[in-house]
């Protein structure tokens, strides 16, 4: 896969639900749903317009849109946008606000922080008009051909609306300045609004021209036409200031009826998007890009779902933490660890991240490569043991996988046959296994401080932490994972984690683990062969300094002892 140089970027589903009531209009039903299966969008996508999708997909939806309408029908979009049933995505603009200025510093609420790649500020704030500019971090290609600088004059156009203001008009304006590292556009919107002073003026000229008449016609004396004036006058003034007050009556009574109903909206869909996260998530799209398709597996804190990223089809897995554990300060961070580690430590044989960040509600996810096969621990589970044949290519790979973490500066620190994957390729399921590494939740990233903290216990699997590492005391670097390596080679020819060890001494004789491991009912023929006993004895010593230094010199070792083994097979 190739990296993006861009962040990808989202949009809410507002938009698209405006532009598909524009096409419903325009064409017909039938095109609209025609446009919504060539963007891989279903109409249960619209129904939430505060869900969020990959900004790709609004441009490849605005691109496909102007080849059946003209491009300035997005400016349509404005009145759909202030719909009943899209009201919802409005709420964050409108909470704590109570004028169009304090609206359009809002614009960027509508983003999550780990999706947001535009950043607005305004430029001049006066009464019926402001003027701003928006800064863009994603791909510049997009912005080309002006669709998506279309669709942001739309919606511009709907926030004075929001505060009960008509005639509103928005227009875009050549930047006054150029920024190396991203696109720059400027925006200004006017809006009409009531002035209690002009309406009083207003009438009052009105008042003042109707009484110059009087002073004109024959009314009877000069003082009486006076009197006559100065009351026109006066009631021409006040009649302003009723109109005035008329019509911001209106203004704020179409406000308060739009906030009303927005927060009716936010309401339902909290309830509509609590009962999906209470039952069943298949079908829906979460963070915006990923649709999910099935559930794969839990455990304590989380929930791995099998997802297709909307963009271009791809299989993805997303790990979601539970509701509670969402709420858990270390539970949260050790998925951003993860993540983060995944991120340095990227490798053929360590399981690629594409994506992390947090819901709207708090919950933390981790987008990674779908992989199809078993762990090690359920290769294990139905054969009990491996011959040695079998682990060799396992044991190079996970050396592989180790040397490229070690070297990102990341530990581990979880070293076990569940951490360890045999990967088959979707398109070739007879070709070899590829080995992906797993499950980085405790991993340690050497030159950044930890918040992980000691919970009772020490970090890592009984019966494979080194002995720095289960005791805490030491420090624990690369070669505690080679030596939780040595205990998995072991397990992997034997059937059973190594017997506890209290000293330096050598792992027991092949006879002693074979009795010890199959109970005394029968010997076993899977021993470990004395040049894989060499092998697992130096990794698996207490001292770190009388370990193997590195994963590449563990790999030579092994690389040695499987070419020692396939040499007295070819001899005997």
């Amino acid at each position: 896969m190739n990296r993006l140089s861009f962040p990808v970027g989202q949009a809410s589903a507002a938009m698209l639900k405006a532009l598909h009531r524009v096409l419903v209009e325009d064409k017909g039903a039938v095109a609209a749903q025609a446009w919504l299966q060539e963007l891989r969008v279903g109409a249960d996508d619209l129904e939430d317009e505060t869900r969020m999708l990959p900004l790709p997909t609004l441009h490849a939806a605005l691109v496909s849109f102007t080849k059946s309408v003209p491009r300035d029908a997005i400016a349509r979009t404005t009145r759909h946008l202030l719909a009943p049933d899209v009201l919802g995505v409005w709420v964050r603009v409108l909470r704590g606000t109570h004028a169009p200025a304090d609206g359009f510093l809002r614009l960027d609420s509508a983003d999550s922080e780990y999706g947001r790649t535009t950043r607005w500020e305004t430029l001049e704030d006066a009464r019926g008009r402001w003027r701003g500019r928006v800064s863009i971090a994603h791909d510049p290609a997009m912005e080309k051909d002006g669709l998506l600088r279309l669709a942001r004059l739309a919606e511009l156009s709907a926030v004075p609306e929001l505060f009960g203001y008509g005639d509103v008009k928005a227009v875009a304006r050549e930047p006054g300045e150029t920024r190396p590292a991203s696109v720059l556009q400027e925006f200004e919107v006017t809006w009409a609004t009531p002035d209690a002073r002009v309406s009083v003026g207003l009438g009052a000229a009105a008042g003042a021209a109707v009484g110059g008449l009087s002073l004109a016609a024959p009314v009877g004396s000069a003082a009486v036409g006076g009197v006559i004036a100065v009351g026109c006058f006066a009631l021409g003034a006040l009649s302003g200031l009723v109109r005035a007050r008329a019509v911001a009556g209106r203004v704020g009574a179409k406000a308060q009826s739009l906030r009303v109903q927005a927060l009716e909206r936010s309401l339902l869909l909290r309830e509509t998007r609590s009962s999906e996260i209470g039952g069943q998530l298949e079908g829906t799209v979460v963070a915006g890009h990923y649709r999910i398709v099935r559930r794969m597996g839990a455990g304590a804190t989380g929930v791995i779902y099998e997802a297709a990223r909307i963009s271009d089809g791809m299989p993805v897995a997303i790990k979601l933490l539970r509701a509670a554990a969402a709420r858990e300060a270390i539970a949260s961070d050790r998925l951003r660890r993860e993540a983060e580690a995944l991120g340095l430590s990227w490798h053929p044989n360590v399981v690629e991240v594409f994506d992390q960040g947090h819901l709207a509600d708090g919950t933390s996810y981790m987008v990674m490569e779908l992989l199809r096969g078993e762990s090690l621990a359920a290769r294990l589970a139905s054969k009990t043991r491996l011959p040695p044949k079998e682990l060799v290519p396992i044991a190079m790979q996970v050396c592989d996988a180790l040397a490229a973490v070690h070297a990102a500066g990341v530990v581990h620190r979880d070293i076990k046959p569940s951490n360890i994957f045999l990967a088959i390729d979707r398109d070739d399921p007879s070709g070899p296994e590829r080995v992906k590494l797993l499950d980085f939740g405790i991993a340690r990233v050497e030159w950044e401080e930890t918040r992980i903290t000691n919970t009772g216990g020490p970090l890592g699997t009984p019966g494979y932490m080194s002995p720095e590492q289960e005791t805490g005391q030491g420090e624990v670097d690369g070669r505690s994972d080679l030596y939780a390596l040595g205990a998995m080679l072991f397990e992997c020819l034997v059937g059973e984690p190594p017997p506890p060890r209290s000293s330096s001494g050598p792992l027991p004789t092949h006879q002693q683990a074979a009795i010890r491991f199959d109970s005394g009912t029968q010997k076993s023929a899977a021993v470990v062969p004395p040049a894989w006993r060499v092998v697992i004895e130096k990794a698996m010593q207490l001292s770190p300094a009388e370990r193997y230094q590195d994963a590449r010199a563990f790999a030579q070792a092994l690389r040695a002892a499987g070419e020692e083994l396939a040499g007295a097979k070819a001899s005997s």
